[in-house]
């Protein structure tokens, strides 16, 4: 029984039972806070807590769901074509804003970090947090940090962007597609993306070009920076 539980064959339905709870508990509440990606993981964790499964047994049995994680990411690439002329108007005003977004992401929370008394490993997993986790965790090996604590963090700066994002940019007054996306996308990757898909397909798109090039400045980038 304990070689099945640490198995694909528990782990894979697992995930898939729990994601579809999560989404039918997100569509019929239509909660934010219910978003499906944290839904579907309080639920693997309460089964994982209660059956006594070792997160890294576990991590092991889902190997193919990180390796669908990157072909995932670049499906994203999909609204940014069926957008593609909106996304040319924006040129070089865009341009910058990602790249300052880059910047500054890792920069703010690595500062805040750091004057509350973070060590340097958890410094370094900082990084990473605003790049999509398959890069985060390849950029995670590639400096020599914690791949689980970059991947954590990655995670949780996605479902805190997702869900604080869209009410606060809302607050602010904010209203076009355009600035929602490029902020969801830099500041929550993913899961920010998904969400602005869920506003629009505009939203998604610059979302998802955030995102991309933001993670690709973060992995192309900080390793020359650390090295030098």
């Amino acid at each position: 029984m304990t070689d099945f539980l640490l198995s694909p064959l528990f782990a894979m339905p697992l995930n898939l039972c729990a994601f579809l709870l999560g989404l039918a508990l997100y569509r019929r509440t239509n909660t934010a806070l219910l978003h499906p990606i944290v839904g579907a993981g309080l639920m693997v964790a309460a089964v994982l807590w209660s059956l006594d499964i070792p997160y890294d047994a576990y991590r092991e049995a889902s190997g193919v769901l990180y390796v669908l994680l990157g072909p995932a990411v670049v499906a994203l690439a999909v609204p940014v074509k069926q957008n593609l002329t909106v996304v040319r108007q924006a040129g070089w005003p865009l341009a910058v804003t990602i790249a300052v977004g880059a910047l500054l992401a890792p920069i703010t929370a690595m500062g805040i970090a750091l004057i509350l008394g973070a060590t340097q490993t958890v410094l370094m997993a900082l990084t990473g947090k605003s790049i999509t986790t398959p890069i985060a965790m390849a950029l995670a090996e590639k400096i020599h940090t914690a791949q689980s604590l970059a991947a954590g963090i990655a995670v949780f700066t996605g479902v805190v962007g997702a869900v604080a994002g869209p009410p606060l940019l809302n607050r602010l007054n904010i209203r076009d597609h355009r600035v929602i996306g490029i902020a969801l996308g830099i500041n929550a990757h993913a899961v920010g993306t998904a969400r602005a898909l869920e506003i629009s397909a505009l939203c998604g798109a610059f979302a998802a070009l955030a995102m991309g090039l933001c993670g690709a400045l973060t992995a192309m980038v900080l390793p020359l920076l650390l090295s030098s």
